[in-house]
């Protein structure tokens, strides 16, 4: 039988996939259970002594849920990311040779928490802050979550403007939920679609991952896609929860 432990009782995605499904979530409180396959979800540490087949190893998670630690694992293994560094001398020189810098001052976070960015056109004048990660900005003219599982990408999303957020709120640089926008999954085109199903998988790989949901910017100019995260519990509602659905239906 196969169940669900999710890195928090509360998740909201992994209720949506339980509901869905019709496997039971584990309590992360409880006596020791025997089981038949778990699939973790987004939980860097099982609290709970549980026996039986994991997908999604907890320590591939932690290593996914750090950015700095991911971005060095992707750089081992080829995948294309943002230039970075954790050096703050280094990203002064980006920015005074006219780079954007995103300052990461969390390394555990989503939804933009902890992002600064700094532009060398921004006045009146910015000081990069002190923080653990750094990165180049990478312009883009799309940026795509492609979900995978195993070797194969298996769902395809793009992020798309929110018509009902006014414009003086939308931040094009950092696209969320709160920055105006959406994931849409209508008639995606996605450009240099073979580069972008080779850094996905790779990156989901790099991290020792059976399934993942892998963000990722297009530069137009180099024809290329960058990898910024992979996440292991991404939100579930409608097309992007019947994906998840059929994938693990047969498990």
């Amino acid at each position: 039988m196969t169940h669900i432990y999710a890195y928090n009782n509360a998740s909201e995605s992994a209720k949506a996939l339980s509901a869905a499904t019709g496997y039971k979530r584990i309590r992360h409180e409880g006596r020791p259970l025997r089981v038949g396959t778990v699939i973790n979800w987004g939980a860097s540490k099982i609290e709970r002594e549980i026996e039986g087949a994991i997908i999604n190893k907890p320590e591939a998670i932690a290593k996914a849920s750090n950015k700095l630690s991911a971005f060095k694992l992707f750089k081992g293994e080829g995948v294309a990311t943002p230039a970075f560094t954790e050096s703050l001398e280094e990203a002064n020189k980006w920015l005074a040779e006219g780079s954007v810098v995103v300052a990461r001052t969390k390394l555990n976070a989503h939804s933009g928490d902890g992002i600064v960015i700094v532009d060398p056109d921004s006045e009146p004048k910015v000081d990069i802050p002190n923080a653990k990660l750094y990165t180049k900005y990478i312009p883009k003219a799309e940026e795509y979550r492609l979900h995978v599982f195993r070797g194969n990408v298996f769902f395809v999303q793009r992020k798309a403007r929110n018509k009902d957020i006014p414009d003086e709120k939308v931040n094009w640089k950092v696209r969320n939920h709160g920055n105006g926008f959406i994931y849409s999954n209508q008639d995606v085109k996605v450009f240099n679609l073979e580069d972008a199903y080779y850094q996905s998988i790779s990156a989901v790989k790099a991290l020792g991952l059976d399934f993942g949901a892998v963000d990722l910017v297009y530069n137009r100019k180099q024809n290329k896609h960058y990898v910024l995260e992979v996440n292991t519990a991404p939100g579930l509602s409608g097309a992007t929860l019947q994906a998840y659905v059929d994938l693990f239906k047969d498990l």
